[in-house]
């Protein structure tokens, strides 16, 4: 028995032909979306993974070596603005040193430029001067192999980079070009066991922290960040949610050692009359106490100025402490670092070829003082971010005795950092 279809009527087909448009129209949509959503999964893993391996202007490079990272107490970096027998600039060089021995430490990382470098247990974050002196940033592994670009968020100017020793995050603030012009000083962290996210901006009470300096708090991932208005902040940079207020502060003198206290200074209550002041603030409940500096050395402000002084580097609660005070003849200038104690001595007194002394710093155990010294006349090196005279040595001194132990090239000691 034969079955016939019915005929289907104009309006019939008009309908079936609009629905079959409808459906080919939301299959096409929904491919759309399906292209559009694996587009961004790959533009987000270009960002974020890729582009840390895109080749940039004067890149660092890793040089081969059999020493392991625990061979080396600390880091300088040695800058060379001399040129080659080709007349290119010769490259600046990250060196690692022991304690012991007589040598020159050992080159880890080269780069036409380098600004600046903070060290974590297994990596070195080096901070270079491209062509047109906006920074990159780059992770440079200890155990070999090639270094991976950090994705900064513009382009711009990297500054103040520090490493969370015992952990492995970096920060730094980061400055747009006039370009972009979206950040200011403006206080980013980055870690390092996840290579392929970005760097976050640390969030304060009001949104994103605009910082004139800061560092971690030793062996934590918790950071110190003081503001343009001197207001001082304790952050957990990976919880937001954490800011605990520390009050206004003319600057942030350091860490006691063996301590949960920060030293800071303020100005006298009356500027220009009265001395710098001290405190310190216990950064588990935030309150804060004077530190009495007996035989801080203070410029007379009523004489022609010859003389000046550093900021005192506090060395324990007791409140002894170091100071850098220089002295200017006839053009040149010749430092000292003083130890202010109970009696009150000279601790050190660099030779007389590097007689200038720009910073201090203590090691992670607090016995020896790593002393960055220049020559009494120098030659700057012109680096638009942290210029330093050319050459420059570290000294490595022992606080009990003031015997240097060492000397090696270079200055911004890792214990600085």
């Amino acid at each position: 028995m034969s079955t016939k279809r019915r005929p289907v009527s104009a309006k019939r087909a008009a309908a079936i032909a609009a629905a079959a448009e409808l459906l080919a129209g939301r299959r096409f949509t929904r491919r759309l979306y399906s292209t559009i959503a694996i587009l961004a999964v790959l533009a987000g893993g270009l960002t974020a993974a890729n582009l840390s391996k895109l080749p940039h202007p004067n890149s660092t490079s890793a040089v081969p070596r059999s020493a392991t990272p625990g061979a080396f107490a600390l880091y300088t970096l040695q800058r060379d603005t001399g040129r080659d027998s080709s007349g290119l600039k010769k490259p600046d060089t990250i060196i690692g040193s022991s304690l012991a021995g007589n040598d020159q430490g050992t080159v880890l990382v080269k780069a036409s430029r380098i600004q600046e470098y903070a060290a974590l247990p297994s990596a070195i974050a080096v901070a270079t001067l491209n062509d047109d002196n906006t920074s990159s940033l780059e992770m440079v592994p200890l155990t070999g192999g090639p270094p991976t670009l950090v994705p900064l968020p513009s382009l711009g100017t990297v500054a103040n980079l520090h490493a969370a020793g015992s952990n492995h995050l970096i920060g730094f603030t980061f400055t747009a070009s006039a370009a972009t012009g979206q950040y200011w000083k403006t206080l980013f962290v980055y870690d390092t066991d996840n290579p392929s996210s970005a760097p976050r901006a640390v969030q304060g009470i009001h949104g994103p922290v605009t910082a004139t300096d800061w560092r971690f708090v030793p062996g934590s991932a918790t950071l110190v960040a003081q503001a343009e208005d001197q207001s001082l902040f304790l952050i957990d940079p990976v919880d937001s949610g954490k800011v605990s207020p520390l009050g206004s502060h003319a600057g942030i003198l350091g860490f006691v050692p063996r301590t949960n206290e920060l030293a800071v200074a303020d100005a006298g209550l009356k500027k220009g009359i009265d001395p710098t002041r001290y405190s310190t603030i216990n950064l588990s409940t935030g309150k804060s106490a004077p530190l009495n500096l007996a035989g801080t050395f203070f410029p007379d402000p009523a004489k022609e100025v010859s003389t000046t002084a550093g900021q005192p580097l506090v060395l324990d609660a007791s409140g002894q402490f170091i100071q850098v005070v220089r002295k200017y003849d006839g053009g040149k200038e010749a430092s000292t670092v003083n130890l202010a104690d109970k009696n009150g001595r000279q601790l050190y007194k660099p030779d007389a070829a590097w007689s200038r002394v720009l910073d201090t710093c203590l090691s992670p155990g607090s016995d020896y003082l790593a002393v960055e010294t220049a020559a009494p006349q120098y030659t700057g090196d012109q680096y638009p971010v942290l210029p330093e005279p050319t050459p420059m040595r570290t000294d490595l001194v022992d606080l009990k005795s003031g015997s240097v132990v060492k000397s090696v090239p270079g200055f911004l000691p890792s214990w600085c950092r």
